[in-house]
């Protein structure tokens, strides 16, 4: 009984690790606040390769929440800009994509994590995930519309990259 909860309990684990990851650049010496580093899949990339699918899942979800919040700042300047180390900020044209390829890439990692996992985890992961965006929206955001709408759009262009039904190769095509 105790190892079917293993992963899930680990999953809740990342996921609270997660919401607060990207604002540890407020700790991190040479850091500043919205750090490339700090908020982006670096970390669920890098937990998914040591092969703990249970934690990556949910430390990907845990700053797909966090950065779909930061998605929608008051205004894009100062504080709200996407920066890296030595190179500065990128700018107030390229955070917002920043962000949500980011975005994007969390819920990619989630979802190729918990295909990893058991049939019962994966049920279990997927209470906690809608319980988990619904505690953190109602204590975090005043305007829940727009972070909603991106993971919204994210989860479908995850599952549409998934299944088959976009291509590179379609995506592309919008752009040459």
């Amino acid at each position: 009984m105790i190892a079917q909860w293993k992963d899930p309990l680990l999953f809740l684990a990342g996921l609270m690790a997660g919401v607060r990851w990207p604002d540890w650049d407020f700790l991190i010496p040479g850091l500043s606040h919205r750090s490339g580093l700090t908020h982006s899949i670096l970390l669920p990339l890098v937990v998914y390769f040591m092969a703990l699918p249970a934690i990556a899942a949910g430390l990907s979800l845990g700053i797909a929440l966090h950065l779909s919040s930061d998605i929608q700042p008051k205004a894009w300047t100062g504080g709200a800009l996407i920066k890296f180390p030595v190179l500065g900020s990128i700018g107030k044209k390229l955070s917002p994509l920043w962000l949500f390829i980011n975005i994007v890439g969390c819920i990619g990692i989630m979802a190729a994590s918990l295909d990893i996992e058991p049939h019962f985890a994966q049920l279990i992961m997927l209470m906690v995930t809608s319980a988990g965006t619904f505690w953190y929206f109602s204590r975090e955001e005043k305007k829940r519309l727009i972070p909603l709408t991106t993971l919204a759009a994210s989860g479908l262009l995850v599952h549409s990259f998934r299944s088959g039904l976009l291509t590179l190769s379609a995506v592309t095509q919008f752009f040459v």
